[in-house]
């Protein structure tokens, strides 16, 4: 199907326009026969004859009319848009090729047939003035209703967050291959990320969420395209000087953060996490799915990052994934950190599959300090989800047979340190334990026997009576799937059948 510029069916366009013709001309052939009974006259003689003047001299007022009414029903439209989602709407729609067009016929035939009314003669015949005059009417009327269908496609939300993404898109390209405008193309860039932005956080006021999330897969868009892209553009497209004199996003930087920005090319992606940010900070606690989501799109740019080889952004990246749970733990946002923790681990999942050792490091350090920084403010159950996450982290390492293995086992064997002044939550470090036991039972069943006895000494000063009420309750388990509905559906404490197969094993090496 043939579409215009933005993604608009032009059949669907094209389709009202050619139904009602279709409809007035066969009405009109209908009341031809009943009145002349066969095509004796020709009804164009009709239109362009003496008596047709009277009616010529009233289609400006209709035409005028037309104008009126296709103006006056856009502009509330637009102007209903722009406070519900964003002010710029006003502008892309000023912008659009289709509206101009459109309007610009109103106008130009308005204008036509005023002057062909004021060019009426008693007596006179202008065949080729009527005959358009009553082209251009028609057209009018006709036109009026599939541009209707135009604006309100043009605006509806969805439609209107795909255009701003395109745009935005397309300015990155533009820069390939030929001299490139770049202030301009800069300006438009910052301005698609801004309005993505704005839509995403007056969506969380307005309480919107497919709205917003349609807002955050775009803001990802953009940043992929630009790390995609990154390597053929100008040299000149990365110098943020400007940017952090007038950019609201930049302009309280360190001037050493600047100089950082174009030495490492990633002021596009800092724009697009600085949104990110912000509504990552409106819908905690609020509107958790879109957390989950910023957390999904980060993690798809930090993948693509590592295959680009833009250790840059992968950097950043992971800087604002610690920002995420910083905040999510200060707001005591748990369903929100849990989520986070496993789209960190799909991350350090995919850089070990990659040989990014000293990532993967980095990422397991991370977690085990935000589980600790955690269960500091009382909110014991994501120590667990870490400890759960690295034991999954470590599973793949070692059917990886990561290089890295033992400094990450090391890692989450610290995992339990009690945080000083908070021993009174020791009993709640229990699912830190069955996560250590559960990677112990994964070694078991692979054959690496030393590893689980290094677990095993690590476990030795646990108090016996704790060790076996563990045991038991690892043992009861036997259901994968969480008994509560979750982003995950995963019971923690659930084991394969081969797996908990191994807990006589190695609670035999704690002689029990």
């Amino acid at each position: 199907m043939a579409r215009d510029q933005k993604g608009f069916p032009l059949a669907r366009g094209l389709a009202p326009f050619g139904v009602l013709l279709a409809l007035a001309v066969a009405i009109y052939s209908v009341l031809w026969f009943v009145d002349y009974g066969r095509w004796e006259r020709n009804p164009f003689a009709l239109w362009t004859g003496p008596g047709a003047y009277d009616v010529l001299s009233n289609f400006a007022e209709i035409t005028i009319a037309v104008l009126g009414i296709a103006i006056t029903v856009v502009a509330i439209l637009v102007e209903l848009a722009s406070t519900r989602y964003t002010a710029r709407v006003a502008e892309l729609f000023v912008r659009d090729r289709v509206s101009r067009l459109v309007m610009g016929f109103f106008v130009v035939s308005s204008v036509v047939i005023l002057w062909v009314e004021l060019s009426l003669r008693e007596g006179a015949q202008p065949r080729a003035m009527a005959l358009t005059a009553v082209v251009l009417e028609t057209s009018s009327l006709l036109l009026l209703l599939p541009y209707f269908v135009y604006v309100f496609d043009f605006l509806s939300p969805t439609r209107v967050i795909e255009r701003i993404q395109e745009d935005g898109a397309q300015q990155l390209t533009s820069l390939l291959g030929r001299a490139p405008r770049l202030e301009e193309a800069r300006t438009n860039v910052v301005r698609a990320i801004e309005q993505l932005g704005d839509i995403a956080l007056n969506s969380i006021e307005n309480k919107d969420k497919s709205l917003t999330l349609a807002a955050v897969a775009a803001l990802e868009h953009v940043a992929s395209h630009s790390v995609s892209t990154k390597r053929q553009l100008p040299e000149a497209w990365f110098d943020t000087a400007g940017l952090a004199q007038i950019d609201q996003d930049f302009i309280a930087l360190h001037p050493d953060m600047v100089r950082a920005l174009t030495a490492r090319r990633t002021w596009v992606e800092m724009k697009v996490f600085r949104q990110y940010q912000d509504v990552f900070g409106e819908a905690v606690n609020r509107m958790r799915d879109v957390n989950h989501l910023i957390a999904i799109h980060t993690r798809r740019l930090v993948k693509g990052a590592l295959e680009a080889d833009d250790p840059h952004t992968v950097d950043l990246a992971v800087k604002f994934f610690n920002t995420y749970f910083r905040s999510a733990i200060n707001a005591r946002d748990v369903r929100t950190a849990y989520n986070l923790f496993n789209e960190y681990r799909l991350v350090a999942e995919h850089a070990l599959r990659m040989g990014r050792s000293p990532l993967v490091i980095d990422l397991a350090t991370h977690m085990k300090f935000y589980g600790q920084l955690a269960f500091s403010s009382n909110l014991a159950f994501l120590l667990e989800t870490a400890a759960f996450d690295l034991s999954m982290l470590l599973e793949a390492a070692h059917a990886e047979n990561a290089s890295c293995h033992d400094e990450l086992l090391s890692v989450f064997l610290d995992v339990d340190r009690e945080p000083e002044g908070h021993r009174a939550q020791e009993a709640s470090l229990r699912g830190v334990r069955k996560a250590q036991i559960r990677l112990a039972t994964w070694y078991l069943a692979a054959g690496d026997a030393a590893r689980a006895e290094r677990i095993a000494k690590d476990m030795a000063a646990e108090p016996r009576d704790r060790l076996r009420s563990i045991r038991g309750e690892l043992e009861r388990v036997t259901d994968q799937e969480y008994w509560e509905v979750s982003d995950r559906g995963v019971n923690f404490e659930w084991l394969p059948p081969e797996r908990r197969a191994q807990l006589p094993a190695f609670f035999a090496l704690l002689e029990l």
